[in-house]
């Protein structure tokens, strides 16, 4: 099992960000450069994540669509980015309920 430094070597030697690796993993960019600076031991579990998101970048390199998978990505970012602000838009412009109350036509009939 590589070391946090390790795994930061290998991904630099391939020319990749920690994006990169995290595009082809279970794991986040966050927790590579965590595990990188040493902030977070190494688990069994995130190693084999980023040596597999290290590999499936190379591997996409070589079949010619680690660019194409950066664009979806890229594109993915832009429409959730979107749709979050027309959500935003959406609560401030949503009318709010009137907390008048109507009175019962019992309780008219009742005073008469």
């Amino acid at each position: 099992m590589f070391s946090g430094k390790e795994l930061k070597n290998y991904r630099v030697r391939e020319g990749l960000t920690q994006r990169d690796v995290a595009r082809y993993c279970e794991v986040c960019h966050e927790l590579i450069g965590q595990v990188e600076r040493g902030d977070v031991g190494v688990t069994e579990y995130n190693h084999a994540q980023i040596v597999k998101g290290i590999n499936g970048a190379i591997q996409a390199k070589a079949r010619g669509t680690f660019e194409a998978d950066k664009d979806k990505e890229r594109q993915e970012e832009k429409t959730k980015a979107e749709a979050k602000k027309l959500e935003q838009v959406a609560k401030t412009t949503t009318p709010k309920k009137s907390t008048t109350t109507k009175k019962s036509v019992k309780a008219d009939t009742e005073k008469k």
